[in-house]
């Protein structure tokens, strides 16, 4: 993977730092796209520090523009991207459906799938170019079955289930591979945080795994390195539950 350009959106904290930190051990040249400037910059000056390749750049996914223009300044840059990992997303506190707002379900859509979506298109056309692509989209068991009080974010994690899978085959004769991983409940700062505000939440988050306890994002962060090996090229369309086999027991 030396010298590999990898993209991670959302990369500054939970499990894209995960990610950053691993291809970055692996000898890449990491981009970060996030809007938390202060972590994002934090982190690639600490590995870049390390002799590691790592840049953060500010990139608002809920911008086309914004959006275009980024991968415009990573061709200009690097000439070419060989991995994405599109991970960056987030959910509300759950609730039935028709106590949502118009606000959040635009916000979960508009972060979960339609900036999947508007990254993935500018991802493969610079892959195409270069006749070689891995892209990783972040699923989730949500995007497997459904969730009781997440329909919105069910929804837009099942569109990312859809999108890895029917965009494989649009690449398959392309030397571009489009898989997805479905992590379980993992400890990212976000879930630690229940700790202390709800506990009982966070005993849920827990029990939520059937390994009784919470995954590390080093867990789905190994995943994506394996997706993105040379030795992974057959593997194409797939959807990998990483989460000690919760959606097994469904």
């Amino acid at each position: 993977m030396k010298n590999r350009i990898v993209l991670i959106t959302g990369g500054a904290s939970g499990i894209g730092k995960a990610m950053v930190r691993m291809f970055a051990d692996r000898g890449c040249q990491v981009i970060i796209f996030d809007v938390q400037d202060d972590k994002g910059e934090v982190l690639a000056k600490e590995l870049c520090d390390q002799r590691k390749k790592v840049v953060y750049k500010h990139v608002n996914l809920f911008d086309i523009d914004e959006i275009k223009s980024a991968y415009i300044w990573i061709k200009e840059q690097f000439g070419k991207l060989d991995y994405a990992m599109n991970n960056a997303g987030f959910g509300i506190p759950a609730k039935p459906l028709d106590e949502c707002t118009s606000e959040e379900v635009n916000k979960v859509i508009g972060i979960c799938l339609i900036a999947v979506t508007n990254c993935m298109i500018e991802e493969i056309k610079i892959m195409k170019e270069n006749g070689f692509g891995r892209i990783v989209n972040t699923a989730s068991g949500a995007g497997l079955l459904g969730v009781k009080g997440n329909s919105i974010y069910c929804a837009a994690k099942h569109g990312v289930v859809g999108i890895t899978k029917a965009a494989a085959l649009d690449y398959a004769t392309s030397n571009i591979t489009i898989n997805a991983i479905a992590p379980g409940t993992i400890e990212t700062e976000l879930v630690n945080s229940l700790k202390e505000i709800a506990p009982e939440a966070y005993k849920q988050a827990e029990e939520s795994n059937p390994a009784g306890h919470l995954g590390k994002p080093e867990d789905i962060a190994n995943a994506a390195l394996f997706l993105c090996e040379d030795t992974s090229s057959f593997i194409n369309g797939v959807i990998l539950p990483v989460d000690s086999g919760c959606v097994a027991g469904k």
